[in-house]
């Protein structure tokens, strides 16, 4: 009863900072804060950043940011926050220039429960604001530059909600070779020319002699059209992408220095012109962008797609609670066996199972430490390991939750051993109340 006054009044706090006068809605179209900075205000104004749920919800969104872990693109997972613990997802994954990257959130709850989505650049210990959402549980951004990127996926105060998460990199650029797309690409950007004394500044794409070759992009036609390497090769200037496409070993050209070529317009065919006339006939694409010379095109013009049944464990863990079930198990920095181990805990050591990708958990630790670990190294926590009777009257550790009271265990009352974690028990009262214990009590 009790906690459910409280969220009311939270609740009715946060709509009168945001709802009262309009005042506040000017001060939206003034600022540049992110969606997630203009909550953070919000809960400063009603002075809730002092509660206990306030204050846990900032720390969550605070160190979310100390202790991400990695994931490849295409990602997918599901996951699930509780309302009475305020806990943030933090994932960090590598992007390249020319991507697109698209985040997208689904859950059942009503449009108007907010979850923050915020994406920065990691520069060293500095993180760079990229992208940011809250109504639309989704965005998208394209890579100006590569590196490591980091989403925070954050709800609202007092949601509890299952959620499916995609993060996906996308083409910002057509394929260039007609009816071909990325099986096609047999010789990749920085492979060895010449014994080692030049390297590729482009990807080749293998198809038939005289099969389209198309602009990726918009540009002009440039007055270069032959050359010794390249052969018969069409270069098109973009001045909105700011760079040169170069398109090489063409066995014919249909277009003329200075025309205007739209995306998708066939611009020659492909050949095995220039020094490519030993190999099979290929389109050699290469992107050179203004001011950095030549840059990695595959990005450009590759769609990762996602493996829509890649989740192989069982998701309604999610969300509880679990042990691990060998003698030991490595906690890892993202979800593969070649991943940085970031503990190795023993056996019956408790977990909280957040989240799921592929064949592994996401997980959180007792000292809130948080992991990936292999589906095979869990097991449920319903059949206890052990009874015990407690001796004398005791007061518990800690809880799960830390703006639950403490309860008493009294003298002669029996616990459930569920698990272990250093020197404490983790126990389960016949009420069904989850606490620690010193193993020594």
């Amino acid at each position: 009863m009790q906690k459910i006054i409280f969220s009311t009044l939270i609740i009715l706090a946060i709509l009168m900072v945001g709802g009262c006068s309009g005042k506040v809605s000017l001060d939206h179209l003034l600022t540049s804060k992110s969606p997630y900075e203009q909550y953070v205000s919000s809960l400063n104004k009603a002075s809730l950043q002092h509660t206990v749920l306030g204050k846990s919800w900032l720390e969550a969104g605070e160190n979310s940011l100390n202790d991400s872990l990695y994931v490849d693109l295409p990602h997918a997972e599901k996951g699930y926050f509780s309302d009475g613990k305020p806990t943030a997802v933090s994932l960090r994954y590598k992007v390249q220039q020319g991507q697109s990257i698209s985040i997208t959130l689904l859950s059942n709850l009503s449009d108007s429960v907010k979850f923050f989505l915020d994406v920065f650049a990691v520069d060293g210990d500095k993180l760079d604001p990229v992208a940011s959402s809250d109504t639309l549980r989704a965005l998208a951004y394209e890579v100006e530059e590569s590196g490591v990127h980091l989403l925070r996926l954050q709800p609202e105060l007092l949601v509890s909600s299952g959620y499916d998460l995609r993060i996906e990199s996308r083409a910002t650029l057509g394929f260039p070779v007609a009816g071909r797309d990325r099986l096609a690409v047999g010789s990749f950007f920085g492979a060895d020319r010449d014994g080692g004394a030049r390297s590729h500044k482009g990807i080749d794409i293998f198809a038939p002699r005289g099969t389209p070759v198309v602009a990726a992009y918009d540009g002009m036609v440039s007055p270069s059209m032959q050359n010794r390497l390249g052969g018969k090769v069409v270069w098109l200037s973009s001045l909105k992408k700011k760079f040169n496409q170069y398109y090489a070993h063409l066995d014919s050209q249909i277009v003329k220095p200075g025309q205007r070529i739209s995306r998708g317009d066939t611009i020659g065919f492909v050949g095995n012109t220039g020094n490519a006339r030993t190999t099979p006939p290929h389109l050699h694409f290469g992107i050179y962008s203004f001011g950095r010379g030549a840059v990695d095109p595959y990005p450009f013009v590759i769609t990762n797609p996602l493996d829509e049944a890649a989740l192989a464990v069982d998701s309604s863990l999610i969300g509880t609670e679990a042990r691990i079930q060998t003698a030991l198990a490595n906690i890892r920095q993202a979800p593969t066996t070649d991943a940085a181990i970031l503990q190795t805990v023993p056996q019956y050591t408790p977990v909280h199972i957040s989240g799921a990708t592929g064949k592994w958990y996401r997980i959180q630790l007792p000292d809130g430490k948080n992991g990936f670990v292999h589906h095979s190294l869990l097991q449920e926590m319903d059949a206890p390991l052990s009874t015990l009777v407690i001796t004398e009257d005791y007061q518990p550790y800690v809880t799960l939750n830390p703006a639950q009271l403490i309860p008493q265990l009294w003298a002669g009352e029996e616990v459930k051993v569920l698990a272990s974690y250093q020197s404490y028990w983790y126990v389960e009262t016949l009420e069904g109340e989850r606490l620690w214990m010193q193993e020594a009590a």
